[in-house]
């Protein structure tokens, strides 16, 4: 009722202004009219040129003001009831510094917020992609390592429920955070599958400081996986004999750090500074990202994740030369769970 008042407000000044100025002009004029010396041909003029800017500034108030306001109005109503406008932004603009401020900073959060839950969106349907029927995959995979045992092949039981395990641990949750043990136990199953691909060529090192806190920290799911499998199908595959991939962790009182490299081909100067002014600027979010030889959209949608999720000064870096190997390197945030930050 209160914005219905002040627009009715508004409307009869705007009138009430226009016909005292129009009234009033006429009354100049007439008097003047009256007059024939050469002055009052001056002033009538004068006068002429007084309401034509009058009219002008009106008009001008009309198209800057009014009819914006009017236009904000609407657009408000569609926006409450969630529908939201890129153009309604870019009509605001100029109205005032601090209020093109104050546009640019609610479009940011909006355009963050949906970046967000496209990522949940893309999370959920690659998670039903996946499920398709889950259980029989199971049943089939133990099924396999049942019969491996009983046949005296417990390498093949071993790789089966290492399977089972991964494809469990990859398609349930994609929303929430997940501890370091946790992701990190899912790397060891992925990479004891990829061994036995590999004929025992593999090896992987993790190397982490003797802290029971440590392994408690919250961390992005499927955040080291996509990484170690970028390494082995891009550095170490082409490599006959084979290489490692080393996991180094290590954190201050408010970051994680994170270094998964491997003794793989590497990668040339132009491609490693490709990669990482695209890690750095990008926006977030997982779409529209082409896949390269190189492996990138491994690298973008873990950094992506990472950025939305914990803030844009977190993310990936990426290390590396031809022939000596390449290293990922990883900050995120040291989070703990809030009963452990109370016992700290």
């Amino acid at each position: 009722m209160k914005k219905q008042w002040l627009k009715n407000r508004f409307v009869i000044w705007i009138g009430t202004l226009i016909s005292w100025s129009i009234l009033i002009l006429l009354m100049l004029f007439l008097i003047l009219m009256a007059d024939h010396s050469q002055e009052s041909y001056f002033a009538v003029l004068l006068i002429l040129f007084m309401g034509l800017g009058l009219f002008s500034i009106l008009l001008w108030g009309k198209a800057k003001i009014w009819e914006p306001l009017r236009f904000m109005e609407k657009q408000a109503e569609l926006f409450n009831n969630g529908i939201i406008f890129t153009e309604l932004f870019k009509s605001l603009e100029g109205i005032s510094p601090s209020f093109d401020e104050l546009l640019s900073g609610l479009h940011t959060s909006l355009d963050k917020d949906k970046m967000i839950e496209n990522a949940k969106q893309q999370a959920r349907y690659l998670a039903l992609q996946n499920q398709i029927n889950p259980h029989f995959l199971y049943n089939v995979l133990e099924s396999i390592r049942s019969d491996a045992i009983m046949a005296g092949v417990p390498e093949i039981g071993k790789i089966a429920e290492a399977l089972a395990v991964f494809f469990r641990y990859t398609t349930s949750n994609m929303e929430s955070l997940t501890t370091l043990e946790e992701e990190l136990s899912n790397v060891k199953n992925y990479f004891l599958i990829q061994k036995y691909r590999f004929e025992e060529k593999l090896y992987l090192d993790i190397l982490l400081p003797e802290e029971e806190n440590l392994l408690k920290a919250r961390i992005p799911k499927l955040t080291l996986q996509p990484i170690v499998e970028n390494a082995i199908k891009h550095g170490l595959e082409p490599k006959v004999e084979g290489g490692k991939v080393i996991i180094d962790i290590d954190h201050s009182d408010t970051i994680l750090y994170i270094s998964v490299s491997d003794d793989g081909i590497g990668i040339d100067e132009s491609t490693v500074e490709h990669l990482n002014d695209t890690l750095l600027h990008m926006a977030g979010g997982t779409g529209s990202v082409r896949e390269d030889k190189k492996g990138g959209i491994a690298l973008n949608n873990v950094n992506s994740r990472i950025r939305l999720l914990m803030g844009e000064e977190y993310g990936i870096h990426l290390f590396s030369s031809p022939g000596a190997g390449t290293e990922v390197s990883l900050t995120i945030p040291y989070i703990l769970d809030e009963a452990e930050r109370l016992e700290q």
